[in-house]
């Protein structure tokens, strides 16, 4: 396994800036944030133009990272069909910009059910989305992963498990991100368990509390056992990346980005997680 930095922690920074601030950490991999968040713009998305798209690939190459996903998170179950197929449009578009930087997943989310919807609308349409996306990640040699979201329609162990029942043979994936299952009472050494060989990127990110009075604090703060969870993705031979995702700061701390830098590598040296 490797250290990797999750851009959404440098949120202020351009892209090739936050690249090189992780790498003079100590990280060994570089997650790209696509996603709109209250606190934070994205470092790419797919209008980002063909000229940063190589400069990511060579900043990485000069500095010996890899850039190992990209998170392209908009919600996908809208009411409206034309939403909905922007949508995926946008989730098209990532996993574009992923083939030219040389990331291997894209990683996805339902988005929060409406009031107004009905659940099996709105699942019917998230699989119609997933198999959709897949689809188009199979023909850009990248891997679709999704990724269970606290207050999402899909938020749980058991909505993989289902998914993967009504979609068999769509070959999606697992973006592994523990504090959004503890949060709702979940046990994510379960997740790891059951359905390890179905990780291909691990977020590391604590929780605390529970839905809708939770938080997530900075790593070691919350419930986690993330020695525990280590422990287990070796014991199923999962070998990718384990990204410091920081979003501690919309829970109103208030580290410095060099702080939050080598508190996450260090955070992963513990459990022998080296950075390159």
């Amino acid at each position: 396994m490797r250290a990797s930095f999750h851009s959404v922690g440098l949120f202020r920074d351009p892209v090739l800036v936050a690249l090189r601030k992780a790498h003079a950490a100590g990280y060994a991999a570089f997650e790209l944030n696509a996603e709109t968040l209250p606190w934070a713009g994205p470092h790419v998305t797919p209008a980002t133009s063909a000229a940063e798209r190589a400069a990511i690939v060579a900043g990485a190459r000069e500095m010996g990272m890899v850039i190992d996903a990209v998170g392209a998170h908009i919600p996908m179950i809208h009411a409206d069909p034309k939403a909905r197929k922007a949508s995926i449009e946008f989730v098209n578009g990532c996993v574009a910009l992923a083939r030219d930087v040389g990331a291997p997943v894209v990683h996805i989310l339902s988005g929060p059910l409406a009031p107004n919807i009905d659940r099996r609308d709105a699942w019917r349409w998230f699989a119609d989305a997933v198999s959709a996306a897949a689809q188009t990640a199979v023909d850009h040699d990248v891997t679709l992963a999704i990724e269970a979201i606290v207050g999402h329609m899909f938020r749980g162990i058991d909505d993989y498990h289902a998914l993967r029942r009504d979609l068999p043979g769509v070959p999606f994936r697992i973006n592994f991100d523990p504090s959004h299952l503890v949060v709702h009472g979940e046990d994510p050494l379960r997740l790891v368990a059951e359905l390890g060989g179905e990780i291909v990127h691990v977020h590391m990110k604590d929780g605390a509390g529970r839905y809708p009075a939770f938080s997530f604090p900075p790593l070691g703060a919350g419930e986690i056992n993330f020695g525990a969870l280590v422990e287990e993705l070796r014991k199923q031979n999962y070998s990718g990346s384990l990204a410091v995702e920081y979003e501690a700061n919309a829970f109103g701390y208030a580290e410095p980005e060099e702080e939050i830098l080598r508190h996450g590598k260090r955070f992963l040296a513990a459990f022998g997680i080296d950075g390159r």
